[in-house]
């Protein structure tokens, strides 16, 4: 895994946004992750109007009305990343078309994200940290989401946050990225830093995964930490 220590977390996104500047291009599927912490490289995106991915889609999303007001793709549209790909005709697809159910919305996002993954030449994912180190809506402890799990996309209702219902890319799904960026900023990253560095099972660390070869020579971790 190659690491790379910024100065700021605005350095960081600089970085991130120039390397992926380099090799996105209209044969790339984009997986992104919600949260606070790559929202500003959207912005950058949407503002600079440079990368021009074939497609786009989620990592994972809180589980929910199209765009209700906890989703990651909302947290994308207030970017204003959605509506710059609606103009280069980039399609964007979402993990809440079929909102009324979980499960079913799940099996259709599997079959979309196989197809993704066949039918474009390159596919990036750009991934935040959680706090317990988890990445994706991937959590430690849980036993749908085991290494050996052979689906590319789960669904469950127990996720450890206010919003329990989640659908999320699996380990196996990760596995299959050309490339993914981690990018851990800001001092509540401590924590889920440390965890993920750290040596011990992937359970109790799901990050942890991404050390493991063949995933972690095409893992690039973007941090303001010292590491």
């Amino acid at each position: 895994m190659q690491k790379i220590a910024v100065g700021s977390d605005l350095a960081g996104f600089e970085l991130a946004k120039n390397k992926l500047y380099e090799i996105v291009d209209r044969k790339t599927v984009l997986f992104l992750s919600g949260g606070r912490t790559p929202a500003p490289l959207y912005k950058k995106w949407a503002r600079e109007k440079i990368i021009k991915p074939g497609a786009v889609a989620m990592v994972d999303e809180r589980w929910g009305e199209p765009y209700h007001k906890n989703s990651n793709e909302k947290m994308l549209k207030d970017t204003g990343f959605l509506d710059y790909l609606h103009s280069i005709n980039t399609p964007f697809y979402s993990m809440l078309k079929d909102w009324k159910n979980r499960e079913k919305s799940a099996e259709e996002y599997e079959e979309l994200v196989i197809y993704l993954l066949k039918w474009f030449p390159k596919s990036i994912a750009v991934l935040g940290l959680g706090a317990d180190g988890h990445i994706a809506s991937l959590v430690p402890g849980s036993d749908k989401l085991i290494e050996k799990n052979q689906k590319f996309v789960e669904e469950f209702d127990d996720f450890p946050a206010d919003t329990k219902e989640r659908i999320t890319l699996t380990f196996n799904a990760l596995s299959q990225m050309d490339q993914i960026y981690l990018l851990v900023f800001g001092n509540d990253k401590k924590k889920g830093l440390k965890l993920f560095l750290s040596e011990g099972e992937m359970q109790e660390v799901p990050s942890r995964f991404l050390k493991i070869p063949p995933v972690s020579d095409r893992t690039l971790l973007i941090t303001d930490q010292k590491i």
